[in-house]
């Protein structure tokens, strides 16, 4: 605790010795219990509302640097709150934070002014930060209340085109804004096949310097013999057939990116120069004698673990020298819940590039996706979703198409499943109720504990210390928290309590 006041004081002397004032609007108030807690020990000064009434009538006697903002309320929804806020003289910077977020009401809110969207659940340390940083926007002049701001901020477009609202894909985006200002820091993006890996790489290149040469090269696919030539080139005559000197893709990068994927398999003979390179930031063409100069950033890409990777065949150092920061690549079954949005869109890309007419996805067709295991991750979804396309008739993709599409998929044997026990799934999901479990056993097993110091952690703590205080009676404990009471038994039977 002591650490963390410490840090809270140094953070402030950064911001003047006034502390940043919070409001947290939220009609969860087990939430807003968990999330006050959280910023008061960081330092903050944090007053609550539970409604957008309430919110409005604290913003009239008191003023805020950060207004923390759900978007879902009874009355007044978080959008209509922050326009209303917007009137005021001196606003706070906003926070919309919501767990119902897709890239369109992103793209809407940012358009309208907000500062910062963020998916529930939200890191503790990812939106202290982001509050600290608002608020000394805001009292510098450079934020929504000085007269430097031209206009409202924007998400970068290469984000915006990481689909998906869920918090992996915000957390993902949150990753890849941050590393973006590094130029020469090396970035090891790592995650399972298909889950997007080279996608992440181009994020960080448009953000970075959009203008300069993105260069990918698979490092699976190189003949081991002209590996050496593609990376540094060579010079003519400095093997048999090289006839005209090639330029190589640490030169054709220029100031940009330079993509390794699969890096795990270069061969063992070329790590040791590649090392060798990264350290010196200097490399020489095959045969030649002219010694350059390395400008770009290299990003690469594994889809092995660290541990994995370093007992197969690649060299620990240059491991290390790659991953100057490390990315991770969630695969689709930790987001289950961009399912939706990620089939719309690649069923739209589909569209658009073969000159089709506007399909959709029916909520039968959304529930055998959401169902499904994805080996595959986002990769598979798209061929499932493409393949359905051609089959749809009138326009309307419904589950049979989707049946169709997944028993071609040579996945199912891979996991040992049949086709038919994974469409069975399919057909008992309910849609937009995310993965639908098998027939529950008659046991519910323990849930795993939650992360110490988490706001889903504190969230617990909060709803079992009511729980005890009331010596177990749930009406009461339902009206301490401002909770209905199948809510309360719901989260009860989350953490196993009966």
């Amino acid at each position: 605790m002591s650490s963390l006041q410490s840090a809270a004081e140094q953070h402030s002397s950064e911001l003047g010795s006034e502390a940043v004032r919070v409001l947290v609007v939220d009609d969860d108030s087990v939430l807003v219990r968990a999330i006050q807690r959280v910023l008061c020990v960081r330092g903050f000064e944090v007053d609550t509302a539970l409604d957008g009434r309430t919110a409005l009538e604290r913003l009239d006697r008191q003023r805020y640097d950060v207004l923390l903002l759900d978007m879902q309320m009874a009355n007044m929804d978080g959008m209509e709150v922050f326009r209303a806020v917007q009137e005021r003289s001196s606003p706070p910077a906003t926070i919309i934070h919501s767990a119902h977020i897709d890239v369109r009401t992103a793209v809407l809110a940012t358009r309208a002014g907000v500062q910062e969207v963020m998916q529930k659940p939200v890191a503790e340390e990812i939106l202290a930060t982001r509050i600290r940083e608002l608020a000394a926007e805001r009292r510098s002049g450079s934020g929504p209340s000085g007269a430097k701001v031209l206009g409202p901020p924007k998400i970068p477009e290469a984000l915006l085109r990481l689909v998906g609202g869920s918090g992996a894909a915000n957390e993902l985006r949150e990753h890849i804004r941050r590393v973006a200002h590094f130029r020469d820091l090396s970035v090891l993006v790592q995650g399972p096949t298909g889950t997007g890996k080279e996608l992440v790489a181009q994020a960080i290149h448009a953000v970075t310097c959009p203008s300069e040469p993105f260069v990918s090269v698979n490092c699976a696919a190189v003949p081991e013999n002209l590996f050496e030539s593609e990376l540094f080139g060579h010079e003519a005559g400095a093997f048999t057939n090289a006839k005209v000197c090639r330029v190589g893709l640490f030169e054709e990068a220029g100031r940009g990116t330079l993509f390794l994927d699969e890096i795990g398999e270069m061969p063992l003979t070329l790590q040791a120069k590649l090392l060798r390179v990264l350290e010196i930031r200097q490399f020489r063409r095959v045969g030649g004698n002219r010694t350059r100069v390395l400008s770009a950033r290299i990003v690469s890409a594994t889809n092995r673990s660290v541990t994995s990777a370093l007992r197969s065949s690649m060299r620990a150092d240059l491991f290390f020298r790659l991953a100057g920061y490390t990315i991770r690549t969630p695969a689709l079954a930790e987001h289950v819940s961009d399912i939706p949005e990620l089939a719309q869109h690649f069923l739209d890309e589909f569209e658009r590039r073969h000159h089709l007419g506007n399909s959709r996805l029916a909520p039968s067709a959304l529930a055998a996706l959401a169902a499904y295991a994805w080996p595959g991750n986002v990769r598979e979804l798209r061929g499932v979703v493409e393949n359905a396309c051609i089959l749809a008739r009138n326009g309307v993709i419904e589950r049979r198409e989707i049946e169709a599409s997944l028993q071609a998929r040579s996945e199912f044997a891979e996991q040992g499943l049949d086709s038919e026990s994974a469409i069975q799934v399919a057909l008992q999901a309910s849609p937009f109720a995310g993965r639908q479990a098998p027939a529950p056993a008659l046991v519910e097993p323990p849930p795993l504990p939650p992360r110490a110091g988490s706001l889903p952690a504190l969230q617990r703590d909060v709803i079992l210390r009511a729980f005890a205080d009331s010596k177990q009676n749930l009406t009461r404990a339902a009206a301490e928290l401002g909770i209905p009471r199948t809510t309360l038994r719901a989260r009860l039977r989350r953490y196993g309590v009966r």
